[in-house]
């Protein structure tokens, strides 16, 4: 049907009919995106009915997400190609968002399922699985020499990690311990903060064989974690290797009542 381009509309009877705001088409006039065909002498805007298809593109490409400064550029020279490049364009950017989205949701169902494990499991139990490598990122901590790492040492190592890595991927935050000076010192002397993540690094938990276990209650508490974890392995006749790592599960990014924080202590066994 031909559009009969005698019939002019009001900004009014514009907006009246796609639903939208009287200020949209003025904030369009402004950008130079969407003008009236013309204006009376006392300035009061006019539409013309062509312009309705033209309106509805715009709206259309709006919806979808498009920003408005693309859609300016195509609307200028509108053609079949023109229009086409920009759906693609669009369709790719979706595409990646949703890929952005999936690989959120895998972070948050990894750092729930590892806060809900160490909420159920049994606490002092000794646990025994296989896991496979897992990424993780580090930074040594600068212990003061001939003493035990202090909060200060620690927290210092933890602003480097955190300025270290993409915040987004971290699932869990833990300290490093060597295993002779475990048994020394119960914990005492930490080497590295550790994060592990949800993207690929260089640096992993090896894969293997892991003995762990998890505990509640303040880290003041801690060497008494340590004698337990580690009379439980000569106990099970379980021989550990490489380091002890000291997650901390549930800390006070999860709760503040220190009695309901969860510690998890693992180590590779033969």
């Amino acid at each position: 049907m031909k559009i009969d381009d005698s019939i002019y509309y009001t900004p009014h009877q514009m907006a009246s009919f796609f639903s939208i705001k009287k200020d949209t088409l003025l904030f369009y006039d402004k950008i130079g995106l969407f003008s009236p065909e013309k204006r009376k002498s006392n300035g009061y805007r006019c539409y013309s009915a062509s312009q309705l298809n033209e309106l509805d593109t715009i709206l259309t490409l709006k919806d979808l997400g498009i920003p408005l400064a693309a859609i300016k550029e195509v609307v200028k020279d509108m053609d079949a190609p023109s229009f086409l490049s920009l759906l693609e364009n669009e369709e790719k950017s979706i595409r990646n968002k949703i890929d952005e989205c999936n690989a959120l949701l895998d972070i948050v169902g990894a750092i729930r399922s590892s806060i809900s494990e160490a909420i159920e499991a049994e606490k002092g139990k000794l646990y025994i699985s296989d896991f496979k490598d897992i990424p993780m990122i580090t930074v040594p901590i600068r212990n003061t020499e001939g003493s035990m790492t202090d909060d200060d040492c620690w927290q210092d190592s933890y602003s480097q990690l955190m300025a270290k890595a993409d915040c987004k991927s971290i699932i869990s935050i833990g300290s490093i311990v060597r295993l002779g000076e475990a048994r020394k010192y119960l914990g005492g002397i930490c080497r590295e903060v550790y994060a592990t993540y949800a993207e690929p690094s260089d640096t992993v938990i090896p894969g293997g064989k892991y003995a762990y276990m998890f505990f509640s209650g303040s880290l003041d508490n801690l060497s008494s974690f340590y004698a337990r974890f580690l009379t439980e392995l000569d106990d099970k006749h379980l021989h550990p290797s490489g380091d002890i790592y000291e997650e901390l599960s549930v800390s006070h990014i999860v709760t503040k009542e220190e009695k309901e924080h969860v510690t998890k202590l693992m180590v590779k066994v033969g």
